[in-house]
């Protein structure tokens, strides 16, 4: 079967790890690269949490250290809805010398030799701050053309989650999301419009656990931590977008991002209008069938 090249762009993060192990589960996938963004805590643990759970899944990639901050704003973490080490309380559950070696390159280079090296070209997931995706595109726009689709979970186009305007992603960086909404290439959206309906009942939770092995035991303790604060799981949608599309409904439209300073700074916002309506430059996610999510999602830690 013919495998579809994939680089994920993470910020390791409960949900990052749920859609790295969903992305290992996909056959037609072949994971190129994981690159790590500061976002959900600092980068320090992203990629450090990256390298563990590549390990774990004994992936065949590399993974690169990305961005430490954002292009313009200040650090701003999540480490209380990811835990302090990012994953849930989970980080003594890793075996040993589990993590994956990091590249001496950095993730702005692994992105760039990655894309320019593959005879075909390559989907992006992208699921924390675009920092690292909006310096590639801005540094090397050559790459643009190696680029199928970039698959992003992050804003909305209603409320937000971090303000009531701004999901937490593009408000952590909302230059970098606006060079990439502008760019061009291929956008789908998983917002948190999408997002927060999608979640696990008890019994996916149980189901889980009773698989019985070290990474369903992870699983079941990271996902029970993080949904204390937050039931939605967000990520994982920007993977299946790409490998299970019939999942979920969808609009074609043209998508802004507010960089401005105030009340609306990391807004994403849709052309709805009538009249003179701006040519669509993303695909944004709708709705899902979530009785599929939720049976693809015990399966993976199969």
């Amino acid at each position: 079967m013919k495998k579809t090249p994939l680089i994920i762009d993470c910020d390791p993060g409960v949900d990052d790890v749920l859609a790295i192990v969903m992305a290992k589960y996909v056959d037609k996938f072949d994971i190129k690269a994981i690159t790590s963004v500061s976002g959900n805590v600092g980068i320090d643990l992203t990629t450090r949490n990256a390298q563990l759970i590549a390990g774990l899944l004994d992936l065949n990639c590399i993974v690169a250290r990305g961005a430490e901050e954002p292009l313009v704003k200040p650090k701003r973490e999540a480490g209380h809805v990811h835990g302090a080490d990012g994953i849930g309380g989970t980080l003594e559950m890793f075996p040993k010398d589990c993590g994956k070696d990091l590249s001496k390159d950095s993730a702005l280079n692994v992105l760039r030799d990655t894309l320019m090296k593959s005879d075909e070209k390559v989907s992006i997931v992208a699921i924390g701050p675009l920092t690292n995706i909006g310096l590639l595109l801005k540094t090397y726009p050559e790459v643009k053309e190696k680029i199928e689709v970039i698959s992003i979970m992050g804003g909305a186009i209603n409320n937000g989650n971090a303000t009531p305007c701004s999901e937490y992603n593009f408000l952590v960086d909302p230059e970098a999301a606006s060079i990439v909404y502008k760019s061009g290439v291929p956008l789908i959206m998983a917002g948190i419009n999408l997002t927060v309906k999608v979640t696990l009942t008890d019994e996916n939770l149980e189901e889980i656990k009773k698989i019985g092995t070290n990474l369903s035991e992870i699983g079941h303790k990271m996902i029970l931590d993080y949904t204390k604060d937050d039931p939605a799981i967000h990520d994982p949608c920007a993977v299946l977008a790409l490998s299970h599309p019939e999942m979920f409904e969808w609009e074609d439209l043209y998508v802004q991002i507010d960089t401005r300073e105030g009340f609306t700074q990391g807004m994403s916002y849709a052309d709805y209008r009538l009249r003179d309506p701006k040519k669509p430059n993303c695909r944004v996610l709708t709705n899902i069938d979530l009785d599929k999510f939720r049976r693809f999602t015990v399966e993976s830690f199969k």
